[in-house]
Formats: structure tokens, C-alpha cells, sequence
């Protein structure tokens, strides 16, 4: 193609598509010499989507960035070195932010408090289910519950404890209707299981 034919491509494809002239020219150089309006086109089709695409994940890391920056600069988390790497902690106000933001968004989504009292007993209680991935957002919210009372995951759904179930619970499960997909078991002093659920 002579040097006029090059001239002539590149003011059509100016006049026709009215582009910046970095798109133009990568839309040009990566079509090559020889290539149609339609090809250069497509490139120019081609170079948007990726530039999209790379602006899209540089305005998501930006947006992560500046998370982290706001958590840090409000003292929820810092960041610490473990091991010569770089880590990024919860601090204690972080730990008490996010229980309150918890408990905000489980009466904003009808999910209780994940926090009861607590109470101990000298005998075990054990905590099994089954609930669907139907349900995954109250499957959560009871792991959690189980966690936060002090029982001890044996396996992810088998929970055990010296610990009493609170009436508020029990009462809970029953209004989420989780009764059953929910077991709880007491192994009394003599050895016996008693069902409670």
C-alpha cells in the first residue's frame, strides 16, 4: 500500500468513526497496513473492550485501596509484619465495629443477633444439622450463633459444649423455621441423651 493509500485509510477511518487518535492508531498498528475499515473496526472494537476491562479492575482496586485506607485512617484495622511479609489486622475497635455492623444487618435481612448469653453447664450439649443451601444465610447465621456461645465445631455441622442453649434460640430456630433441620442434644450426668429439639 503506498504512503497516500496509508493517508487515506487513516482520514476515512478518522472521519468515520471520530476516535481518539491513540485508538485509532492501535486500531491501525494492530490491524496492520492492508486491512479494511471493517477490520481496523473490529480492532478498534477489540482495543475499547480491553481498556474497559483494565479500567473496570484498576477502579475496583482504587475502590479496595481506598477501603483500606479509610479502615486504617478510622483505627478498625492496621497493618503488621509476620514472617517478613506484609498482614493486615482487625484491631479491637475493628472486632467491636463489626459485631454492631452484624447485628445491624441481621434485623435489616430478619436474621437475629448471632450474640445470646452465655451460660455454662456441667453436662454436654450437642448441636447437630442439616439445613439446605436454600437456607445458606441462616445456616451462617446459626454457625455462628454456635461459635459465639462457645461450642466447639467436630465437624461443620456437629457442634458440642458444656454450654445451655438459651430460650431465645430455641425460640429463633422456631421462627426461621429451621426446627427441622435442627437437633439439640443433652448428655446428662448419668450418660443419658436427652433430645431438647
Amino acid at each position: 500500500m503506498k504512503k497516500g493509500e496509508i493517508t487515506v485509510k487513516i482520514l476515512e477511518f478518522i472521519f468515520k468513526t471520530a476516535e481518539t487518535s491513540f485508538d485509532i492508531f492501535n486500531a491501525i498498528l494492530s490491524s496492520g497496513y492492508g486491512a479494511s475499515y471493517s477490520e481496523m473496526g473490529y480492532r478498534l472494537r477489540q482495543n475499547e473492550r480491553k481498556r474497559s476491562i483494565e479500567e473496570t479492575k484498576r477502579q475496583r482496586t482504587q475502590n479496595y485501596h481506598n477501603i483500606l485506607y479509610k479502615l486504617k485512617k478510622d483505627g478498625l484495622i492496621l497493618e503488621a509484619k509476620k514472617d517478613g511479609k506484609k498482614v493486615i489486622a482487625i484491631t479491637p475497635k475493628g472486632k467491636a465495629k463489626l459485631a454492631n455492623l452484624r447485628d445491624i444487618l441481621s434485623k435489616n435481612r430478619k436474621i437475629p443477633s448471632a450474640h445470646y448469653k452465655k451460660e455454662s453447664q456441667p453436662f454436654f450439649t450437642i448441636v447437630v444439622f442439616d439445613i439446605p443451601e436454600k437456607e445458606r444465610r441462616s445456616r451462617d447465621w446459626l454457625r455462628e450463633v454456635l461459635k459465639n456461645l462457645g461450642l466447639e465445631m467436630i465437624q461443620k455441622s456437629v457442634w458440642i459444649g458444656k454450654i445451655k442453649i438459651p430460650k431465645e434460640l430455641a425460640s429463633d430456630i422456631f421462627k426461621l423455621k429451621l426446627e427441622n433441620y435442627v437437633e439439640i442434644f443433652q448428655i446428662s450426668k448419668t450418660g443419658s441423651l436427652k433430645h431438647l429439639t
